[in-house]
């Protein structure tokens, strides 16, 4: 059986795509499927009790695809400094590893799970490094996994017309088509409960977008 790869990126940082991505794990794991999970960097980490950087998003990935491989595996570049992470890590006295982007990749790809979930580090043209926004590893990544999809996520609130928009637009032009757009009201501090526009965000950004839209991450699988 082909491995299903989703690469989840959003329209910005903050708008839940960690969250979205540790459902669609839960979801595909409670189908019977195998899942791997794979971030390949994170800054804002947490000082463990041994001195241990941990990366919360990475722990949950791994905890809703069922612990697969070892935490580590899951996010092996992890940076204290709540910033972008190419500056996260120079404040460590760091670099970050873009060549193990895709070596660190490996351990997932060799495990060959049913769906390997890959989230990127905060919005589609934000940094990874010095030379790279998670638009071109998204394409780079293509080059190698020429089936994977793109999920854009984004905040299902009042605007979100306009981010999904903007980004469909800025993703043609770099050359990277966006396969889903999963807008998200579930995570907390999304989405305001009385928010008019939740009736009618979904079937404008399918009109003004051209793109599959889905909301709830569940929603994936049945497609």
């Amino acid at each position: 059986m082909a491995m299903d790869v989703y690469f989840f990126t959003g329209t910005g940082t903050d708008v839940g795509k960690t969250y979205c991505a540790s459902r669609f794990a839960e979801t595909s794991l409670a189908a019977g499927k195998r899942v791997g999970v794979y971030k390949p960097a994170a800054s804002g980490c947490e000082l463990g009790s041994g001195g241990e950087l941990i990366a919360r998003d990475a722990e949950l990935l791994w905890e809703s695809a069922g612990r697969p491989l070892t935490l580590h595996t899951v996010c092996p570049q992890k940076f204290k400094a709540a910033i972008a992470p190419p500056e996260a890590a120079k404040e460590q006295g760091e670099t970050i590893d873009e060549v193990a982007f895709f070596s660190d990749l490996q351990p997932w790809i060799e495990l060959a799970p049913d769906v390997l979930i890959i989230e990127g580090a905060g919005g589609l043209f934000s940094p990874l490094s010095d030379s790279m926004l998670n638009v071109d590893f998204a394409l780079q990544l293509r080059e190698q996994l020429t089936e994977m999809k793109t999920v854009l996520v984004a905040a299902n609130r009042l605007g979100v017309i306009h981010d999904c928009i903007a980004c469909v637009h800025a993703a043609n032009a770099a050359g990277l088509s966006l396969d889903r757009i999963l807008l998200n009201a579930f995570a907390a501090d999304v989405s305001e409960p009385h928010d008019e526009s939740l009736r009618t965000n979904a079937p404008l950004v399918r009109r003004w977008t051209g793109c599959p839209v889905v909301e709830d991450a569940a929603g994936l699988l049945s497609e």
